[in-house]
């Protein structure tokens, strides 16, 4: 019987022991989505039989499951007639949609540029739109206004509020 007492406290000690030194984690808190990818201060290349299609730059991008983040973000566009870039700080790409938030800047190869805070770019239908405030730009030409809808596929813009200054050659 003694033995038998012996083997239940040696027992009740490594069970105490377990007990005791068993880590304990906090209840873990839901991150949300995990990327399946992360880049950092990267350079992508989109490389057809005609040469170099689109650059993508970035101080850091994430590939999620629906859905691209990319900060510092720089998309050239070598597709179109005229060569075009865009640039903002913060972007989310979903759906075929560009949201761009924060300092949107639009530039083409004949010396259009396009400013806002946030735009949306329906990549497309090559639509860019602003429900923002947003200056235009070409040589010495300048349009200012607010809710801009511009089709670079038909070079067409509709805007509210626009004050336009147009210089005459």
């Amino acid at each position: 019987m003694t033995i038998n007492l012996f083997f239940v406290a040696l027992l009740a000690l490594l069970l105490g022991m377990y007990g005791y030194f068993t880590p304990s984690y906090p209840p873990s808190q839901s991150a949300g989505e995990i990327a399946k990818i992360e880049l950092m201060d990267f350079t992508l290349y989109e490389v057809s039989k005609k040469g170099i299609d689109h650059i993508l730059e970035g101080k850091e991008g994430k590939k999620f499951d629906e859905y691209y983040t990319v900060t510092s973000a720089k998309f050239s566009d070598n597709t179109k007639e005229l060569f075009q870039t865009i640039h903002s700080r913060n972007v989310e790409y979903r759906n075929d949609v560009i949201d761009l938030k924060e300092n949107v800047h639009y530039i083409r190869e004949d010396g259009l540029e396009f400013r806002s805070n946030n735009a949306k770019y329906e990549t497309k239908k090559s639509l860019i739109s602003v429900n923002d405030h947003f200056v235009i730009t070409q040589k010495s030409n300048r349009i200012d206004g607010a809710n801009l809808i511009y089709n670079n596929q038909r070079d067409t813009v509709s805007a509210e509020n626009a004050q336009v200054r147009y210089q005459l050659k």
